[in-house]
């Protein structure tokens, strides 16, 4: 028997609740972030009123049904969450180890001992001191470099708790991971853990097999549905939870879903008034009236945790910088000076599409093909002549020139500072009206630094192309 009164507290609750919102939809979780939510969500008190305290060297099981709120009181003590009200003293370095917790599928084992002993605080070098125990005691072989998305779920039990097993923690958590092992790793995991006990180190054991919590714990801690329904010696308290169990069990199905649904509903309906009440009877009314006003001070402080105005505010300039960013990348704007004009920029350019890579070399492609057909005409005439080629001519010659509606685009251009439409449309060799009709989005003469306009075929080089035809011909 273990002297509790000698050995120093390392982990104590005292009044511990854990609230949960239950919002149905992602708008109502945005709205309750930013404090706009008056429709209040239904209240989950996953844990109510728990109080119990662990010593150095003890080791704990904690046991109940599912659902019963024993893997959020670990994750309360390895400070992965806060508690809604309560207290919690912790002292020591904490390590938890469930099924899978911090591995990543697509590594290899060996890769996935790195990763998640630098999440537990492990430096490299202690990694890689350890790394060969860790794998010798994994028992994995030759399967520790091949990927973990291969590996079944006694094999990441394994290897889960040889690498929290090499972290020398103060506190170990295990949930849930020795039931899946075999015999012979059950034993190493439980030499270990009396190795750690040893030491002074302490062990919260979470596990549904009670052959283990007899063999293993010097207390047990039973959770019934967020409430704990006994704490004490394990020969005194498992007893009583067996006896439970089998009464459950023997109940018929009707039975059983009628007694979770009732016990479920007192984790809805539960309320600070009672945990006031029970507060009062478990140290009258002198002493609770501190406690409840820290409750109340905790609870408050809840309610008001939420984005201040500041934050707020922020959050919205940011939202504006990222909605305003995207616009301009996907627009037509070339210049970030075009977001110095907010109305000409929302009105011509950030629902322009922005000409895309693709799109340019393909422009590209289509002025070189359209210059090597040019050139292979050029070629064909001024080798076979004849009469119907040159009544063709004639008559291309006659044909009245093509409106600015069905004029080529052939490349683009991109605005420089300065530029005016009736300067690009000289330098390009085009009229400004066929300028215009192919950019219709532009208005009048006004262009916008950064903006890319359409060129359309260059008419200065079908002039050039029907008088080098015709001089052909008269010789």
């Amino acid at each position: 028997m273990i002297n509790s009164e000698s050995k120093n507290i390392k982990v104590k609750a005292t009044n511990l609740t854990k609230r949960f919102e239950m919002l149905e939809t992602t708008s109502n979780k945005m709205k309750t972030l930013f404090g706009l939510n008056r429709n209040k969500g239904q209240e989950f008190w996953a844990l109510r009123n728990v109080s119990f305290e662990v010593h150095d060297g003890e080791t704990i099981g904690i046991i109940g049904l599912n659902g019963s709120g024993k893997s959020t009181i670990s994750t309360l003590i390895s400070e992965s969450m806060t508690p809604t009200t309560g207290t919690l003293e912790v002292n020591g370095e904490v390590s938890i180890i469930a099924l899978g917790t911090g591995l990543i599928p697509n590594l290899t084992g060996r890769e996935n001992i790195h990763v998640v002993g630098l999440m537990m605080g492990m430096t490299k070098k202690e990694i890689a001191d350890k790394l060969d125990d860790i794998i010798s005691f994994s028992e994995l072989g030759p399967f520790i470099d091949q990927p973990l998305k291969t590996y079944s779920s006694g094999m990441r039990a394994k290897l889960s708790f040889s690498i929290a097993a090499y972290q020398d923690p103060d506190i170990l958590i295990i949930d849930e991971v020795l039931s899946v092992g075999d015999g012979t790793f059950g034993q190493k995991s439980a030499d270990k853990m009396f190795e750690f006990r040893e030491q002074g180190k302490t062990i919260l054991l979470i596990s549904h097999d009670m052959v283990a919590i007899e063999k293993w714990c010097d207390k047990v801690l039973w959770l019934h549905y967020g409430e704990v329904k006994a704490y004490g010696l394990t020969k005194e308290v498992l007893p009583q939870y067996i006896n439970f169990v089998q009464w459950f069990i023997h109940l018929k199905p009707e039975e059983q879903d009628e007694y979770k649904h009732r016990v479920r509903d007192e984790q809805l309906t539960y309320t600070v008034e009672q945990l006031r009440e029970e507060i009062v009877d478990e140290h009258g009314e002198a002493t609770s009236r501190t406690i409840r006003t820290k409750i109340d001070e905790q609870l408050n402080s809840i309610k008001n945790n939420k984005l201040s105005i500041f934050s707020k505010g922020l959050l919205i300039v940011l939202a504006t910088i990222c909605i305003l960013g995207a616009l301009y990348y996907t627009s037509s704007a070339q210049s970030p000076k075009a977001l110095a004009d907010p109305v000409y920029f929302f009105r011509h350019q950030a629902f322009s599409t922005n000409t895309s890579f693709s799109e340019m070399i393909d422009s590209e492609l289509a002025v070189k093909t359209e210059k090597t057909r040019e050139n292979a005409s050029e070629t064909t005439t001024t080798e076979q002549p004849n009469i119907s080629e040159k009544a063709a001519t004639s008559e291309t010659t006659e044909t009245p020139p093509k409106s600015t509606s069905d004029v080529t685009i052939t490349s683009t251009y991109i605005v420089q500072e300065g530029d005016t439409l009736e300067g690009i449309a000289i330098a390009e060799g085009i009229t400004l009206e066929a300028l215009q009709a192919s950019n219709p989005n532009v208005s009048g003469n006004t262009i916008y630094t950064g903006e890319v306009l359409k060129i359309p075929k260059s008419q200065t080089t079908d002039k050039t192309t029907t008088a080098n035809t015709t001089t052909t011909e008269g010789q």
